[in-house]
């Protein structure tokens, strides 16, 4: 069979920024949080580590970020995500991973690109209760009454 390059074919072709190995990380928001809230997922990223620095610097603060982290661009998208991620948990009180109205809507929002991550575990409980908050009166200055 003769191989004919006027042919089309009719696979998408993958973009550059997709071509490696994806990596899985699980995160954890740290013990300090334990009395309010847990919080657990598992992040596929799908791109190369120059796409996730285009991500880093999509933002101001992106040098800073790097320095904290001993230049580890991994460790600063996984960061960035499990503070997107905790955000996301706490405004919609779930645990969905649907792409559009789950928590992997994260990434299709600015400055983010949704075919280079995906949640694919994802544990939250919130302990916050309206009764764990207390409250006061306070008279303001220039109040006379």
């Amino acid at each position: 069979m003769q191989n004919d390059s006027s042919v089309e074919s009719s696979q998408a072709e993958i973009p550059v920024y997709l071509q490696c190995e994806p990596r899985t990380y699980k995160v954890k928001l740290n013990h300090w949080h334990e009395d309010t809230c847990e919080l657990e997922f598992t992040v596929v990223i799908k791109c190369i580590d120059e796409e996730l620095h285009g991500h880093n610097k999509f933002w101001s603060g992106h040098q800073s970020r790097l320095e904290e982290n001993n230049s580890d661009i991994v460790a600063v998208i996984l960061k960035m995500i499990g503070t997107k991620v905790f955000w996301w948990c706490c405004q919609n009180n779930s645990n969905s991973l649907h792409e559009k109205y789950g928590v992997n809507s994260i990434f299709h929002e600015e400055g983010w690109l949704s075919d280079c991550f995906e949640i694919t575990k994802l544990y939250f409980e919130n302990y916050v209760r309206d009764e764990d908050f207390e409250f006061e009166p306070v008279k303001a200055e220039d109040q006379s009454c």
